[in-house]
């Protein structure tokens, strides 16, 4: 099998401010997301992101995915490090834990938003 690939729809983004300071700052985002590809099914993802003054952000998450990999049903936890920078998020992230398979704990991958709230994601297999 080749990397798992496919897309994540945002459902659903609900951000509250955590703390306000001079050069930006630093808010919670609660996530819902919908996979599609090699992984499908939902997600809940919450996001700690530290925002600097020119809107930029850097974030840090834990995502659990309910999900079918290779129709074996289940749950992946991810843990995501990121950035959004000039309208663009992306995130490496890693597989920390998985009721589907063991052998995608550690598996690293990566995700780059596009437009209207999608996004294509890629676990590297190798």
């Amino acid at each position: 099998m080749q990397n798992l690939t496919g897309q994540f729809q945002i459902k659903d983004w609900q951000e509250t401010t955590q703390s306000e300071y001079e050069e930006g700052k630093r808010s919670l985002a609660k996530v819902k997301l919908e996979y599609s590809g090699d992984i499908v099914g939902t997600s809940d993802l919450q996001y700690l992101l530290s925002y600097q003054a020119d809107g930029s952000a850097e974030f840090v998450g834990f995502e659990t995915i309910q999900a079918s990999v290779n129709d074996i049903s289940g749950y992946l936890i991810l843990r995501h490090l990121g950035q959004f920078v000039n309208g663009v998020a992306s995130s490496q992230f890693e597989i920390i834990q998985s009721s589907i398979d063991d052998n995608l704990i550690g598996l690293k991958g990566d995700f780059t938003s596009g437009e209207n709230g999608v996004a294509g994601y890629t676990i590297h297999l190798n």
